[in-house]
């Protein structure tokens, strides 16, 4: 399976490539603009550039769980290949999200609790400074 985001539908298109046929349209976060799959397979996770959100899909159902707030303008999201925490930059608060242990699919819903987050560095106490990069088109 692929996972296709279409930024202008708020939307991600899940593709069967054994038979390179496009599945039912997934809802998520306004402006999807990155994915990251967990190593397991289980969960794919969709940054949304405009709502400032991560929204979980469960890939076995292909359904969307509750989204998760992030800074403003999230662009790319990375998991550690243990799959215990997951990274989010977000280009125009200019931080980075850490979630210590991104939710996993139970039950139709995302993990129990909201994933701790910190988007301040431990240095100094402030924002991290991403580097300057272009918005998406």
């Amino acid at each position: 399976m692929a996972y296709i985001t279409s930024f202008s539908s708020g939307t991600v298109t899940p593709i069967n490539t054994a038979t390179n046929t496009a599945l039912r349209p997934i809802k998520v976060g306004s402006g999807p603009h990155a994915i990251a799959i967990t190593p397991s397979g289980k969960t794919a996770y969709v940054a949304s550039y405009i709502s400032g959100t991560v929204t979980p899909i469960n890939t076995a159902t292909n359904t969307a769980l509750r989204p998760i707030k992030v800074g403003r303008g999230a662009r790319a999201i990375a998991i550690t290949p243990n799959g215990k925490t997951a990274y989010v930059a977000s280009y125009k608060s200019g931080t980075v999200t850490r979630s210590a242990s991104p939710p996993t699919p139970r039950s139709g819903r995302s993990g129990s609790a909201e994933p701790r987050t910190t988007s301040r560095s431990p240095r100094t106490g402030r924002p991290p400074t991403l580097p300057a990069a272009s918005p998406p088109p």
